[in-house]
């Protein structure tokens, strides 16, 4: 399936005893493992790379857990892609919807559990990376609330938006995966009601709307009751991208600027523009669009006051054929990140629910909770595997 990194023959056994014994687990190839490269994605990245001396947090904690490695996996480069192509080392395959691009840029990871070949994998997500892979190749894949698991150990971009990634095909094997590494119990706690954001059906292609529409009753009937008719944002959605992108892409040269300028690698197309154009970002422009994430935060949290919960699609599309043209993948990468952007801007944790398809092709059904309701958007996710 091509989901397993160059080098990313990593294989360690879990603790005997634990209450992941027995689990598998994959790790994207941007989290450490002590003596081994940590490539990312990029040919040059990993040729001047030096072994890590630690193995990142997320990765000691599950091995303590019980669970066992069995590999990293592929990324986009340095994960500055959201479709899981690589212009080096190729797109890996996407189990369940042949032909079409896996999501990224914890590509590899969701892959490699769509097809079976782990219990569960760890990825990363910036302005989608776990989520989108999580729609399109069919499984379960949580962002958890900014900062609530320590990125210690993982090659990050963005600090202000990344979070680690917790994918698998079975929302129990989720669940816990999710205690191990949020440290605590989940427990059957529920909210009070689940918001349809209209806003985000409308910016979806209708066939997705509809989809998403059908399973609207097992969502009320596993969680809590639907409510309608309200919007997230008082501005189009679409307009949220170009401050995610400019904040992004900011931290992101401030986090490789140096190296790229020393090193001149080699990038695609599309990451190399990702790069060029986070460097043009002024202060103005930064300044503007920290200013419009205080605004966008008080959306979110005003659209979750009551106790509610957010759904929505988790992509607005279905995931596009691999090759497809470069222009047409960037006007889809704007409309996806016009949804994940919703999540990431208010910090909140966001829960991708394999519940629909289209065309024969997976779609993600996503729950947005208040920050710090990970255990209850996984509890949810459980409830509705058990419907």
């Amino acid at each position: 399936m091509n989901a397993f990194a160059l080098g990313g023959d990593v294989y360690l056994d879990g603790v005997p005893t634990g209450p992941l014994a027995g689990l598998t687990f994959a790790a994207k190839d941007v989290f450490d493992v002590a003596g081994y490269v940590t490539g990312a994605g990029n040919p040059d990245w990993r040729r001047l790379a030096e072994p890590a001396k630690h193995t990142a947090w997320a990765v000691s904690t599950l091995l303590e857990s019980g669970a066992r490695l069995v590999g990293k996996t592929h990324t986009d480069e340095l994960t500055r892609g959201i479709f899981g192509d690589n212009s080096h080392y190729g797109t890996p395959d996407n189990p369940r919807a042949p032909g079409h691009v896996p999501g990224g840029s914890s590509s590899g990871s969701a892959a490699a559990v769509a097809g079976g070949l782990c219990s569960m994998a760890l990825g990363t997500d910036t302005a989608g990376s776990t989520r989108v892979p999580a729609s399109f190749c069919g499984v379960f894949g949580l962002r958890p609330t900014l900062g609530v698991i320590p990125m210690d150990g993982v090659l990050s971009q963005s600090n202000t938006f990344d979070t680690v990634g917790l994918l698998a095909d079975d929302p129990e094997i989720l669940a816990r995966m999710g205690e191990a590494l949020l440290r605590k119990k989940i427990k059957d706690v529920r909210p009070a009601q689940v918001v349809v954001l209209e806003d985000a059906m409308e910016a979806s292609d209708p066939a997705v709307a509809a989809a998403i529409e059908a399973v609207l009753p097992r969502i009320k009937d596993a969680v809590a009751p639907i409510v309608r008719g309200r919007k997230v944002s008082p501005v189009p959605l679409a307009d949220w991208v170009e401050h995610q992108n400019a904040i992004q892409g900011r931290e992101a040269w401030d986090r490789f600027g140096e190296w790229i300028n020393n090193s001149n690698p080699r990038f695609g197309f599309e990451v190399a523009d990702n790069f060029l154009r986070g460097s043009r970002v002024s202060q103005r422009t930064l300044s503007a669009a920290r200013g419009f994430r205080l605004r966008a935060k008080r959306w979110v949290q005003e659209a979750l006051e009551g106790n509610a919960v957010l759904v929505l699609p988790t992509t607005p599309v279905t995931a596009p054929p691999v090759h497809s043209p470069r222009s047409v993948m960037w006007e889809i990468r704007h409309r996806i990140v016009s949804l994940t952007t919703i999540a990431g801007m208010a910090g909140c944790p966001q829960i991708s629910l394999p519940l629909c398809t289209v065309g024969g092709l997976p779609v993600g059904l996503s729950l947005i909770g208040p920050r710090g309701s990970d255990a209850m958007l996984l509890a949810a996710a459980q409830r509705i595997g058990k419907a």
